[in-house]
This record gives structure tokens, C-alpha cells and sequence, in this order.
């Protein structure tokens, strides 16, 4: 049957060409099961297909890049080859096809949004096995503009049965995620213009601008799998819908003949040691092969005897250990293990095999053959190599790599340092040889190399400097410089002074010493190898020395002599006086202010100036007064508050004759007039400060005004006045809250009565204004507050 259906399909083949996918809706739902999914260890039965006829057919992909050569096809949409279905190219940002058929209610479940155009074939099925997979690609018009939206198509491959309690899905990545638009996509922007990022981006294929498939995206071939119990009856469901509207078709495409139960004998092995990095081979002589069957719980409960057929151009009992003919499962045990080694026979016959059968029947009666071919191998025969660079300073550190050619890891290393790692640091003074032994852990031959670390040798460093140098005067510009020979070459210099610890890196050096100076030269070759001289500049005049005059303080004016006295040098001394220009060795100077005063002194060698610095401070005291009083009446006694600083005598003349040295006086002046005070501060130099200040002496006045007044008719403060003193005219103003006048006087003996406009005010607080002239002919003001309490 599966043979017929096959040439079938071939016949058809090229009337709908091989460039892209091809489907075919001549089968029905039942042929396409039996026909194209199903495969081995299973046997399916009651199938049944819901959904619009043409969105289910068989569809060759062997010329696509959607990952499965053939299988079935279902849809949300068409399966025809229209610009509308899924053959490519993809060509149409939304294809898809509104096919009328209605939803399914564990995919609006799954959605969480009203289905449409479900496409939903399931069947019953039984297995002898405890395992059944098939392979599946799903793909969508929907990728990648409606991730993370409302509109997602849904997609399920539900299975039920013993075991499982209801419905359960299996349309898992291998991660465990369920496989939906939401769940496998790369980084995009979706119709909302919202930004999102890669999810489990490894199994998706974006197929922008595909030539072979219509759909936008779709998943790698991917794998449902289910545990099950042997020989019960289980029903799987593979759904596929639109979500929220009838338009993006999706597609869900099942691998032909995958659809199988598992395996009743499963066949492993294991090497002790991957030699070859390939598990098929095996190293002759050093490497145990371990052989690990398994069978399916459907059929443990009773002891199973599993017949061995050794073939192969390798000779059992010469290259390797004796196979037994058979291997047998104690009852209630699903997996045992075979041992067997590889014999070391000492002859170079090249890869020889190993082919292993076992005949394995199932309690459904289905006899299966697992076959093992494996390969023996002789390693290669062991050789070691020994590097390291080249040293270019005695003492210098050099790595010393042992790498070892054939035989079987691990090795062993045994260096003449008594290292055992494979490769050793040594520092060598002098030319040196080190031997390292290696071995392997299966030939067993060791092998020893010598190797010989060279190092160089050179003449002594030695330094050709400049001589001493000697000089009468400082700062006589000199070259001092320093050749080196012999050593490693690479040379580099360091010089420095009994002054300075850095004065260059070059083999030469420009000085002007000031005083006797020793220079220092360090110089060191890339070896590290250092030697040092030293060159001595001598000057035999002694420094020139100055000796200022002290700071000296005078008054504001005053004349002082300020001068040097020099010492050292050579020769006779020249002097200047920058401030004047004078040259002599002293001058007379008289500031008003504190000054600083230089002189710049040289001698006969002319070669540096040598700056002196002495000060002049001029000092004075402040005077300064204040009187105790703002306003000063004739016939009273006024207090003078004496302010002045560094001052410790005083000399006070009141301006009306009289005068005091008191340091706070007092003075009464018998008339009112203006009168110049003036103070003279002395220090205890003598040094004088003066202040003069006027004084303005009235005639004696006063104004007397209440606070309060009670107009309530008992002749007893019921009046508001003022009495005055000295005061020729008077104006009145008083105020209510408001700022309204309420009364108004200019006689300078008023009376208010506390009425305006003939009525008693309120009892409160008024504010009065009043402006009067004194006899002496000045003009005051005066504003309060009166209250007014009935």
C-alpha cells in the first residue's frame, strides 16, 4: 500500500514543478493518516478531519527550505496553490483565505479569543511501546507583526488517555515553552509599533521575502512527544484555528511516516576514552567499550533473552574480548550492560570492524534488529616535541612546552626540575639543558627529550664619562655626558644631582650649577644590568650672600636709611635699587604706606644676581569719635565715646575753647550753634592721626505726647493734648484705621475731645502726625499712636 501511494505521488511530481512547495487534496483525511503520517509501532484507528475540506492535503517540501521533505499540510485557510495558500514566494504581507469554517473551543480556550476556520484532524491510537512521537513545522502569515497582540493564531497538538487528565498539549519547545507566535520569534516592531525582543529566537525561521513558502516565519522541524502506557488506546488532536478574525492564515506541517512508537530495544554505547573524537572508534588496547540495551516497560516483567550476531573483519578472541551470543533481561530490569575490551596485538593491520546484531522481539510480536558497527583502531605511535623561545638576558624567563604526538591521553611529564606538569618556567643564568620524560596511558613507551636553553653573554658594562669639572664664578653652562660599552646594548640613562633626583634620560646633559654639585649618571642595558658614575662641577668662590637691613616701622613721611651688606663671591660687589635706580649699597627711602624694597647685588663674575628684600612698615593710629546723643541741647552736658585704634594718646578741642586729653570726655555748651570737633590720636611712635567732625548744638526743646486719653465726661483725662517746651508753632493730625483724617489742629495748645463731625469716635488706636518748629528754627516730625477708651 505504502508503495503505491508512493509512485503515485512521483507520477504527479513534476506537473506542479520543483522550485517550491507542492501540495495535493486528492486524498482523504483517512489515506493521509494511513498513508503518509503514520509510521512504525503504532496502530491508529477512527479518524476523523473537521474543517473546510481544502485546508488539509499532502504537500511536498523537498524543495523548500521549510526542514521536512514531505508530509501533511493543514491550514486556517487553503492548501491550493494560490497567492492566497502557502506555496510561495511569500509575496503577500497578509495572505490568507476566510474558508467559512467555524472555531474550536479548546483553541478559543487556549486564544483566549473567538476561533475561526479550525482545521482539526484526530484519531485514536495504540502503541506496544511506552513512547510515541511525530515531527511538525508550524508557520504563520502572522510573524512578525502581531507578536505580543490580541491577534495570535492558536495551535495545539493535544493528546488524552490513561495517564493524562484531560486534555494535554504537546506542542512544546524543548524547553518546556508551549509553541505559539507569542513564544518563538526573533527582535521586531509589531502593527502597534511596539518594540520586542527575541524569544527563543533558535527555533524560528524568518522567511522574508522566502521563494519557497508563502508565510512570514516559521518554526524548525520540531519534535511532540508523549510518554504512554503499552497496548491502552489514546486519542490525539492536532488543531490549528485563526484567532480574534478569519484572516493571516496559519499552517501546521507533519513530517511523513514520523508518527512511531518507541523503539522496543534501544542500542548505546559508551568509550572510556573518546581517542578519535568519534564514538565508533575504538583505540586498540586502551579503551573499554561499554554496550547499554534498553527495552520499554511495556514488556519488563519477564525475563528476555536478546540473541547476538557478531560479524565484522576484526577477529573475536584475537583483536578483542569474547562476545556472548546473547544478553538477557532479568525480569523487572529494562537496561543491561556488555563490556568488552580491544586487544593491543602489536601488528600495524590498519581499521578493523566490529558488527554487532541484536534481534529483539516485543510482547506485540514485532520482531526489530538493532546493529552496531564499530571500528578498532591502533593509536599512533608517541613522539614529543619540546619549545621555547629564545632568551635574550641572562636570568630571563622562559616557558618550556612539552607537546606530545600519538599514543592515548593522558600523558604523563617528568621534567629534570622535578616538575610534572606539562610545561615548566625556568629563569636560566647561564646556558642550561633540561630533559623531560613523557608518557602515555596506553602504549606505555616513555620517551625522553633534551633541550638546551642558550643564553648570551656580553662584556662588562662600562661607563667613558666626562671629567670633573672646576670654575672660579657658579652658573657656568657645561655639557656632561656619559658613553656606555659593553653590556646588552639597549641602553638607557638616568641622571640626578645631590639637589635633584630626575634631571634626564638622555646620554647627556646640560648643568649650571649655582654651588658645588656632584651629577650622578645611572645607566642600565634591556638586560637590567646597571653601572654607575658620577661627575663632580666644583666652584671654589664662596655663594654670595646678603645680609638686609631689619624690617624697620616709621611714621606716615619719615625718613629711614635701609641698605645690604653682601658677603662670598668674587671680586668687588654691584648694587641696584630698582624702586630709584641708585647704585649704592644703602639709601634713604620715606613711604607714606608700608613698602617692600629690593636691591639686586652682583660681583666680577657677572654670570647671576643675587635679589635682596627688606620692608618699611608704616604705622599711624585712627582716630575716630562718636557722641552719646543723636540730638544736643545747649546747657547739658554732652559724652564724646572715643573710637580710635593704636592710639594711646589723645588731644580733644570742642570747638568753643575748651579741650580735654580724656580718653571718653565731656563738654556743655552754653549756646546753641555749629561747633567742629576735632580728636588727634597719638601712638606710642608718636605718629598722629586726626579727625574732625561738626557738632550742631540746639536750643532745649521738648514735645510731651499720651498714649491714651478717656473722653468720657468726668473731666478726668478726657482730653487729648501735648505740652511743649521750646517749641514756637505746632500742626496736629490724627487718623482713624483707615487712614481718614479725623481731626486737625494748628494751635500749639489744641484740645481734642475725641469726637469727629460732633460724635464720640470708638474706643481703639489712632495715629496722630504732628510737625512743629523748635525756637532755634528746626523743623521735627513726630508720628504715634494714641488709644482712645471710653
Amino acid at each position: 500500500m505504502v508503495t503505491r501511494i508512493v509512485i503515485f505521488l512521483l507520477l504527479f511530481t513534476p506537473f506542479f514543478g520543483v522550485t517550491q512547495l507542492v501540495t495535493n487534496t486528492s486524498m482523504t483525511p483517512t489515506q493521509l493518516v494511513q498513508n503518509i503520517f503514520q509510521g512504525s509501532g503504532v496502530t491508529i484507528s477512527n479518524i476523523n478531519f473537521t474543517g473546510n475540506s481544502g485546508a488539509i492535503g499532502y504537500f511536498d517540501g523537498s524543495n523548500t527550505n521549510l526542514g521536512i521533505s514531505e508530509g501533511i499540510v493543514m491550514t486556517t485557510g487553503t492548501v491550493s496553490n494560490t497567492s492566497e495558500g502557502p506555496h510561495g514566494p511569500n509575496d503577500q504581507p497578509d495572505a490568507g483565505v476566510d474558508n467559512g469554517a467555524g472555531g474550536y473551543g479548546p483553541l478559543t480556550n487556549l486564544a483566549g479569543a473567538q476561533t475561526f476556520n479550525a482545521s482539526v484532524l484526530e484519531f485514536d491510537f495504540v502503541t506496544c511501546s511506552d513512547q510515541v512521537s511525530f515531527n511538525y513545522v508550524f508557520g504563520s502569515e502572522e510573524f512578525l507583526e502581531y507578536v505580543d497582540t490580541d491577534f495570535n493564531d492558536a495551535f495545539a497538538l493535544y493528546i488524552s488517555g490513561p495517564g493524562f487528565a484531560g486534555l494535554q498539549n504537546i506542542a512544546l519547545l524543548p524547553n518546556g515553552t508551549p509553541v505559539a507566535i507569542n513564544n518563538v520569534h526573533t527582535a521586531g516592531t509589531n502593527v502597534n509599533g511596539v518594540n520586542f525582543g527575541p524569544v527563543n529566537s533558535q527555533y524560528y525561521v524568518n522567511n522574508n521575502n522566502g521563494a519557497t513558502i508563502q508565510y512570514d516565519g516559521f518554526t524548525t522541524k520540531l519534535t511532540a512527544n508523549a510518554t504512554v502506557q503499552c497496548e491502552q488506546t489514546y486519542h490525539l488532536i492536532i488543531a490549528i484555528a485563526d484567532a480574534g478574525d478569519g484572516i493571516y492564515d496559519s499552517g501546521i506541517f507533519l513530517e511523513a511516516n514520523s508518527f512511531n512508537g518507541g523503539n522496543s530495544l534501544n542500542l548505546d554505547h559508551t568509550l572510556s576514552a573518546n581517542v578519535f573524537n568519534d564514538d565508533n572508534i575504538i583505540a586498540e588496547g586502551c579503551v573499554t567499550t561499554t554496550l547499554t540495551l534498553e527495552r520499554s516497560s511495556c514488556n519488563n516483567s519477564q525475563a528476555t533473552t536478546v540473541p547476538i550476531s557478531v560479524s565484522g573483519t576484526a577477529t573475536e578472541g584475537v583483536d578483542f574480548s569474547n562476545i556472548p551470543a546473547s544478553i538477557t533481561f532479568p525480569a523487572g530490569v529494562t537496561s543491561v550492560n556488555l563490556d568488552f575490551d580491544c586487544f593491543q596485538d602489536g601488528v600495524l593491520e590498519g581499521p578493523e570492524t566490529i558488527i554487532l546484531e541484536f534481534t529483539f522481539t516485543d510482547n506485540c510480536g514485532n520482531v526489530s534488529t538493532s546493529e552496531l558497527e564499530l571500528t578498532i583502531q591502533e593509536p599512533d605511535p608517541t613522539s614529543l616535541e619540546v619549545t621555547g623561545d629564545e632568551i635574550d638576558c641572562p636570568g630571563e624567563e622562559v616557558e618550556l612546552i612539552a607537546t606530545p604526538v600519538g599514543g592515548i591521553p593522558p600523558y604523563t611529564f617528568q621534567w629534570s626540575t622535578g616538575e610534572t606538569t606539562q610545561s615548566i618556567f625556568v629563569s636560566p643564568t647561564v646556558t642550561t639543558t633540561y630533559s623531560v620524560t613523557m608518557n602515555d596511558d596506553c602504549l606505555n613507551q616513555p620517551i625522553t627529550v633534551d633541550y638546551e636553553v642558550v643564553v648570551p653573554e656580553f662584556d662588562p658594562l662600562v661607563l667613558d664619562e666626562t671629567p670633573d669639572i672646576v670654575e672660579i664664578c657658579p652658573y657656568i653652562p657645561a655639557t656632561i655626558s656619559a658613553n656606555p660599552t659593553g653590556g646588552s646594548g639597549g641602553y638607557t640613562y638616568q641622571w640626578s644631582s645631590n639637589f635633584d633626583s630626575d634631571l634626564g634620560n638622555t646620554n647627556s646633559i646640560s648643568v649650571t650649577p649655582s654651588t658645588t654639585t656632584t651629577y650622578t649618571v645611572v645607566v642600565t642595558d634591556q638586560c637590567g644590568l646597571s653601572t654607575t658614575e658620577t661627575v663632580v662641577y666644583t666652584i671654589t668662590s664662596p655663594p654670595l650672600v646678603l645680609e638686609m637691613s631689619p624690617n624697620v616701622e616709621i611714621c606716615p613721611g619719615d625718613t629711614v636709611e635701609i641698605g645690604v651688606t653682601p658677603s662670598g663671591g668674587f671680586g668687588q660687589y654691584f648694587y641696584l635699587w630698582p624702586h630709584s635706580g641708585e647704585t649704592t649699597s644703602s639709601v634713604f627711602v620715606n613711604p607714606y604706606e608700608t613698602t617692600q624694597y629690593e636691591v639686586i647685588v652682583s660681583d666680577e663674575c657677572q654670570t647671576f644676581t643675587v635679589e635682596g628684600n627688606t620692608t618699611v612698615i608704616v604705622v599711624k593710629p585712627t582716630a575716630n569719635f562718636t557722641i552719646s546723643s543723636e540730638t544736643v541741647f545747649n546747657n547739658l552736658p554732652i559724652q564724646f565715646e572715643n573710637l580710635s585704634q593704636d592710639a594711646i594718646t589723645y588731644v580733644w578741642d570742642f570747638g568753643d575753647g575748651q579741650g580735654s586729653t580724656l580718653v571718653h570726655p565731656s563738654n556743655t555748651y552754653l549756646d546753641p550753634g555749629i561747633y567742629n570737633i576735632e580728636l588727634v590720636a597719638i601712638d606710642e611712635m608718636g605718629c598722629k592721626d586726626t579727625i574732625m567732625r561738626p557738632l550742631e548744638v540746639e536750643e532745649e526743646w521738648y514735645v510731651y505726647i499720651p498714649n491714651t486719653f478717656t473722653p468720657d465726661g468726668n473731666r478726668l483725662n478726657s482730653v487729648f493734648e501735648v505740652s511743649t517746651y521750646g517749641v514756637q508753632r505746632l500742626s496736629m493730625q490724627i487718623f482713624n484705621r483707615w487712614g481718614q483724617l479725623i481731626f486737625e489742629s494748628n494751635d500749639l495748645n489744641f484740645g481734642w475731645d475725641g469726637t469727629y463731625n460732633g460724635v464720640l469716635v470708638q474706643d481703639g488706636t489712632y495715629t496722630y502726625k504732628v510737625e512743629f518748629v523748635t525756637n532755634s528754627r528746626r523743623k521735627k516730625t513726630q508720628v504715634g499712636h494714641v488709644n482712645v477708651l471710653k
